[in-house]
C-alpha cells in the first residue's frame, strides 16, 4: 500500500464536513491560488526552512520541516482513535491539502480502508485531476467539498495558474453520477467578486439546481501572512482586506435564490 506525504493532521475538526472529523492534509497542489492559506502545501516533497524560536526569553535560530512521509497503517491508527466521536456526531475523515488527488494512489488506498472500517469519507478538492481518477474513488467517497474559484477561464488562469475547463467538466461528471457535492466558493474581493463573475457563479448554480443541495461561501482571510514571510514566498494579496459581513450576507441571499442552501463558512 502506498505511503503519503502529509503536512498536518487536525483531530476534532468541525468545518471540513459533517460532525466531528479528523482531517488529513496531504502535500502537493497543481494550483497556485493567490489567496492560498496553506502555501506550505504546494510542493509535494517535505522541505525545511530556517526560523527563530523563543527559548527562556532569548531568540535562537531553529529549523522547521514542512511535510512527513507516513504509511497507511500509521495514518489509519491515528484516524481510528476517534471512531467513537465520529459515530456519536455523524462525523468521519476528511482528506484535504494541498490537492489530495496529486497523491492519488495513497489517497485511493486510504479512502478504501476508511470505508472498510465503516467511516464517513470526505474529499476536499480543487477538481483539477483526471476525470477517470474521480471515477475510481467515487464509490469510496461520501462527500466532495469542491472548490469553484473563478468562473471566467482567463481569470482562473491568472489567479490560480491553471485553466478551469477540466474543473467544471469534473464537477458535472460527479453531479451526473449522483455524487454528494458541496461547492465551496472562496470570496476574494476584487478577484472573483465583480458583477460579471457573480453572475457566472449564480448561473452555474441555477443551471444545476436540481443536483446541488448546498453551497459554502468561504471568506478570504489574512491569517496566512506570517507563513508567506517564513517561507520566503511572495504574498500576492498582502494589502487585500477581508470581505465585509454585509456583502457576504447579500451574496448568501442572492445565491440561495438559485435553489440550494447557502452557508457562510465551512
Amino acid at each position: 500500500m502506498s505511503d503519503v506525504i502529509i503536512f498536518d493532521i487536525k483531530r476534532f475538526a468541525v468545518h471540513d464536513g459533517p460532525g466531528i472529523r479528523t482531517t488529513i492534509f496531504l502535500k502537493g497542489c497543481p494550483l497556485r491560488c493567490w489567496w492560498c492559506h496553506n502555501p506550505e502545501s504546494q510542493a509535494v516533497e517535505p522541505f525545511t526552512v530556517e526560523i527563530e524560536r523563543k527559548v527562556n526569553g532569548r531568540t535562537v535560530p531553529a529549523a522547521k520541516t514542512y511535510g512527513e512521509k507516513m504509511n497507511r497503517g500509521a495514518l489509519m491508527d491515528i484516524i481510528l482513535r476517534d471512531r467513537h466521536f465520529f459515530e456519536e456526531s455523524g462525523g468521519g475523515v476528511t482528506f484535504s491539502g494541498g490537492e489530495p488527488m496529486m497523491q492519488f494512489d495513497g489517497l485511493k488506498d486510504l479512502l478504501r480502508e476508511c470505508k472498510r472500517n465503516g467511516l464517513h469519507t470526505t474529499l476536499d478538492t480543487s477538481g483539477f485531476a483526471g476525470q477517470a481518477l474521480f471515477g475510481e474513488i467515487l464509490d469510496d467517497t461520501d462527500l466532495f467539498l469542491y472548490d469553484l474559484k473563478n468562473m471566467d477561464p482567463e481569470l482562473h488562469m491568472t489567479y490560480t495558474g491553471v485553466d478551469n475547463s477540466l474543473i467544471l467538466s469534473n464537477a458535472d461528471f460527479l453531479l451526473e453520477r449522483g455524487a454528494n457535492v458541496i461547492f465551496r466558493i472562496p470570496v476574494v474581493p476584487g478577484i472573483n467578486t465583480s458583477s460579471a463573475e457573480l453572475d457566472r457563479f449564480y448561473g452555474f448554480i441555477k443551471k444545476r439546481s436540481a443536483l446541488i443541495k448546498e453551497v459554502h461561501l468561504l471568506p478570504y482571510h489574512r491569517i496566512a501572512a506570517n507563513k508567506y514571510s517564513r517561507l520566503g514566498m511572495k504574498n500576492q494579496l498582502s494589502e487585500l482586506n477581508e470581505p465585509e459581513p454585509v456583502f457576504l450576507e447579500k451574496l448568501r441571499k442572492r445565491f440561495e435564490k438559485a435553489g440550494p442552501l447557502v452557508v457562510i463558512g465551512g
